[in-house]
């Protein structure tokens, strides 16, 4: 196996994190023999290998939420003592922040400085729900005509959660937090490709000391997803990924009407107008086209700016890019890292080449960046001349390729922005904030920035058409993993 000198999988990590998985409250062996492979992005060497879960595996996981569910404590919590868990849980991944950094950028090349300054998210989200429980109004009086009814919101039941391998820890964090909150038990399936955020996670459940089976972590990939999924005492499903996966998953849940919440990919546009000042565009767009190299559900990939301005936009964004710092992703300068998997590059180059057969100009970049022998690195890509009904404007690509669409005018760049099957997020630059509000309310989209991109915890998240189903953050990803039920009192 490759040795990493910035990060040591056997030393830095407990044998049960590496070698077991977390059941029933328990680090327990694996059932079967088959092993995940991590592979250095970097270095495209064999780093560590995990455990996959069995069939066997995934139902004793099942089999322990649901008697938890059933007849544990932890739905019969009051919400305030859930919080006073969550709050823990908080606690333990404050003194692991570092570690789970590292961990991101070992395992999928995602920069030094983007993991270190997004990794707290996942704390926030522990804390933020552990204030929100405690306050949320779970049940209410409402008279009727002859009589008075209790409302109440109890916990959807057992949820299975699936999450990426872009960002394991924060996308975990929103889910089971959430979960956790509402009073929900849980069995997560991580990405193959980010096994161990959910390990670290099991050891702050373990050390908050929340009761057996409450949460139960396995790993595998998509076959084993499935499996999960279609596990007939499972409530819920919550998955973040692919369309397409979403599409499956949606589609196994409605055979039982189980709950399901899905958030999905994007092709979010930002609107530049002619008032905007592309130097203060360039502050956020230059970032948030291509975070992470642009494998980021939210990325600003297509740039739609007006015919008259989009050279000297181009002029601008394109040396932006170029000056990147591309490199070892533990490197503090290093802005763009490489893609974080074989299959993603190989899906990248196919784009690509679908944007040039298909008539768009190629302005920089396009290939492999040169000087590297090893490692999944891709050059910053931009085109221009694209028609929105072309591939590269249409699919998500998840890599670094930005699409710019130059329209006539306002309209014009409502209908392109709208003209997409997907509606994640987007973004409109203007030197008027109320105008560009405006704008934001015409766009089919889960979430518009005015001058710039923002997610917060605290703010739903998610998406409008093929972008998903419901909100994770906020009230409304509490709100997620509740069922309403009406009483009616009747003397």
């Amino acid at each position: 196996m490759a040795t990493n000198p910035q990060f040591n999988f056997e030393s830095e990590l407990s044998e049960p994190v590496r070698k077991s998985f977390f059941i029933d409250g328990q680090w327990v062996n694996p059932s079967g023999v088959v092993k995940l492979d991590l592979i250095s992005p970097v270095t495209e060497e064999l780093m560590i290998q995990m455990p996959e879960a069995s069939e066997e595996d995934v139902d004793e996981a099942v089999a322990a939420a649901r008697r938890a569910f059933d007849q544990g404590p932890w739905p019969r919590l009051s919400p305030g003592e859930r919080g006073v868990y969550l709050a823990r849980i908080a606690d333990e991944l404050r003194k692991r922040l570092p570690l789970l950094a590292r961990l991101w950028t070992a395992q999928v090349g995602a920069p030094i400085g983007l993991s270190t300054y997004l990794s707290p998210q996942s704390i926030d989200l522990f804390d933020y729900y552990a204030k929100l429980v405690t306050n949320y109004r779970f049940e209410e009086e409402r008279s009727y005509p002859g009589g008075v009814a209790r409302i109440v919101f109890e916990p959807a039941g057992v949820v299975g959660i699936i999450t990426p391998w872009n960002a394991p820890i924060i996308l975990l964090s929103y889910k089971i937090a959430a979960a956790l909150a509402a009073g929900c038990t849980l069995v997560a399936k991580p990405s193959p490709e980010t096994p161990f955020e959910a390990q670290i996670m099991a050891e702050c459940i373990e050390a908050a000391g929340l009761p057996p089976g409450v949460v139960n972590i396995v790993h595998g990939g998509r076959e084993i997803g499935d499996y999960l999924v279609n596990r007939p005492q499972l409530d819920k499903i919550s998955f973040t990924g692919s369309t397409a996966a979403g599409k499956v998953i949606a589609e196994a849940c409605s055979k039982r009407l189980a709950r399901v919440n899905l958030e999905l990919g994007g092709k979010s546009a930002a609107i530049i107008l002619d008032d905007a000042s592309i130097p203060s565009v360039l502050n956020s767009l230059v970032p948030f086209s291509m975070p992470f190299s642009g494998q980021v559900c939210f990325s600003l990939t297509r740039v739609l700016v007006s015919k008259k301005n989009r050279d000297s936009f181009l002029d601008a964004y394109v040396s932006a890019v170029e000056a990147f710092k591309i490199g070892d992703p533990f490197d503090a300068a290093t802005q763009l890292g490489p893609l974080s998997i074989r299959r993603q590059l190989e899906r990248v180059q196919r784009y690509v080449a679908a944007g040039k057969a298909e008539g768009a100009k190629l302005v920089t970049g396009g290939g492999l960046v040169p000087g590297f022998d090893r490692g999944y690195f891709f050059q910053p890509t931009v085109f221009c001349d694209v028609d929105n009904d072309m591939t590269i404007a249409r699919e998500e690509i998840f890599g670094p390729v930005l699409s710019v669409i130059a329209y006539e005018d306002e309209e014009e760049a409502v209908n392109i922005a709208n003209a997409s099957s997907y509606g994640l997020s987007g973004a409109v630059y203007t030197a008027d904030p109320e105008k560009g509000y405006d704008i934001a309310r015409r766009i089919r989209t889960g979430n518009v920035s005015v001058n710039g991109l923002c997610v917060n915890v605290e703010i739903p998240f998610g998406g409008f058409k093929q972008s998903g189903i419901g909100r994770e953050g906020g009230i409304e990803g509490l709100e997620a993993y509740l069922e309403c039920k009406s009483v009616y009192m009747l003397g």
